[in-house]
């Protein structure tokens, strides 16, 4: 048995209004903001070695990009066929202007080789799911398909901000049992 009952309930109530002002005040975040930061800088080079394409392409776009303000690093891969140039900028810099700059510095190389396709500039980015969406029914799958299909099409439509061609989505097709 419990000799001092009202130090336990006070030490209890104590806990639980401590708890209960400390939840409403935990920052919580259920999809943070977050940027990568990296441009990255694509070629094919069909039929070439990664030597060459080390020589032919890599060294050209990273001297280039390397001495652009808002860069931080530069890093590099050359395998048969493809190269690839990663930029990591600088944390607050400005992403689309560095950009922009690294674009116009790498349309301004005309040394690669003939062979070599057009330099892919990328701004990475990282899409990230914010919900999912499953369709089940008595129905057959082509029938889930097609609604699934009507429903990615007007949540894009309405992302965008373009009025639907067509509003009705239903959920029971003619051939599913009543």
């Amino acid at each position: 048995m419990v000799k001092h009952r009202v130090a336990s309930n006070l030490l209890m109530l104590t806990l639980l209004l401590g708890g209960l002002v400390r939840v409403f005040s935990i920052k919580q975040e259920y999809l943070p903001d977050f940027e990568l930061d990296m441009v990255t800088v694509s070629v094919a080079y069909p039929g070439a070695g990664p030597e060459e394409i080390e020589q032919g392409i890599i060294l050209a776009i990273e001297e280039a990009v390397r001495g652009l303000e808002g860069v931080e690093e530069v890093s590099s891969t050359a395998r048969e066929g493809f190269g690839t140039v990663n930029v990591e900028l600088l944390t607050g810099a400005n992403e689309q202007k560095v950009y922009y700059e690294i674009q116009r510095e790498v349309d301004r190389i005309r040394t690669f080789p003939e062979e070599a396709e057009d330099p892919s500039v990328v701004l990475a980015t990282r899409k990230r799911e914010v919900s999912s969406l499953a369709l089940h029914g008595a129905v057959s799958e082509s029938t889930l398909r097609e609604l699934a299909e009507t429903t990615r099409d007007l949540l894009l439509l309405s992302l965008r901000n373009i009025p639907p061609t067509h509003q009705r989505v239903t959920g029971r097709s003619p051939e599913a049992p009543k």
